[in-house]
Order: structure tokens, then C-alpha cells, then sequence
């Protein structure tokens, strides 16, 4: 099964047991049944070896490699796959994962900006790169606006529903996905 799309860490994926950089990129451990570590709690009803195998598919780029790193199967681990509990328990810590990015990404944010502002102002910047700049600075300044206005209007909209039909902040559940998430194999 040739498979591909779809890994959490897919892309830029650091390498195992390698350590934080200066804007704190933690890098995964290089055991897959200490990455879920004591910063993910999971889902009840697992086996500690289905455990195991949750916490290697969020650090490894294949599910080859994440069933050597769970000591278990490729089979066994595709099997897993399909069961609703144990893709509960990934999704579930793969969100955690995300959001903590997320959170980095936001600490960041005004040093991005910061720097951005920088380049655009410098004018030993070649002109190409301090028009990307302000292109980038004005592009942020717009989506930031529209996100605020459909917060704005979203709000608006679910205080007019009538009580009980949506719980105020609250968005309908997202449609349950029959198809297991996709991953890269390893190379021959």
C-alpha cells in the first residue's frame, strides 16, 4: 500500500532525539513509546502496545517505521488503523500536537511581524524582498480583519438561534471521516 498524504509529521520532519532550537522547536524523542510522554493523555481502552503504536505514528514518517517503532506489525498497526478507538486516541493526540504549534506560532507572531516591518523598512533590502515584505505585512493585516468580522457576524448568528438549537460558541460536530488517515511508506 503505497500511501502518502496526510501525516502529521510528514513534512519538515525533524530528526529523532535531536534537541530544541532558539525558538523552541522541541524535537521528538527518539523512543516512540516515550513520545506521548506525560504531555499527551491517552484515550482510555487502549492496550500499553497500541499506546505505543498512537505515540510512534505521531513522530514517524511511515507506518513502516512507526510499527518498528511500536515493535509491532505493519499489518498489525493497519489493523489498528481501522479501529475507531485507537484512531480516536491518534486523532486526539495529533490535535494536542497541533495546538501546541499553534501556541508557538502565536508566541511568535510579533517577531515575525517585527522582522517583516524590518526588511520592508531596510533600504539596503533588494526591492524584491521588501515588497514581499509589506505584500505579506498587508496580507496578515487583511485576513487578521477578516477574521475578526466573522467572528463578529458568527457570533451575531448563533445568538439569533433560538435557545437550544446550538449552545452559544459552540459549532456543530465535524462529519465523521469512514477513511483512516494516509501515510508515506518507506522507500525500497
Amino acid at each position: 500500500m503505497n500511501e502518502h498524504a496526510g501525516h502529521p509529521e510528514q513534512a519538515n520532519h525533524p530528526e529523532p532525539g535531536g534537541s530544541a532550537n532558539a525558538i523552541g522547536d522541541a524535537r521528538p524523542p527518539a523512543d516512540a513509546s516515550d513520545a506521548a510522554g506525560d504531555a499527551f493523555e491517552i484515550v482510555d481502552g487502549l492496550t500499553p502496545t497500541q499506546e505505543r503504536g498512537v505515540a510512534a505514528l505521531l513522530v514517524e514518517p511511515s507506518i513502516a517505521r512507526a510499527a518498528r517503532a511500536a515493535n509491532v506489525g505493519e499489518r498489525t498497526l493497519h489493523t489498528w488503523m481501522r479501529q475507531p478507538k485507537f484512531m480516536a486516541a491518534y486523532r486526539r493526540l495529533r490535535r494536542q500536537a497541533f495546538s501546541q504549534a499553534v501556541g508557538l506560532t502565536q508566541r511568535l507572531a510579533p517577531v515575525a511581524v517585527g522582522t517583516l516591518a524590518k526588511i520592508m523598512a531596510d533600504e539596503r533590502t533588494p526591492s524584491a524582498s521588501r515588497v514581499a515584505a509589506a505584500a505579506a505585512l498587508l496580507r496578515f493585516g487583511r485576513e487578521a480583519l477578516e477574521l475578526d468580522d466573522l467572528a463578529e457576524r458568527l457570533s451575531a448568528v448563533e445568538a439569533a438561534l433560538p435557545p437550544g438549537v446550538l449552545p452559544a460558541g459552540a459549532l456543530p460536530a465535524a462529519p465523521a471521516r469512514s477513511a483512516a488517515p494516509r501515510f508515506e511508506e518507506d522507500p525500497p
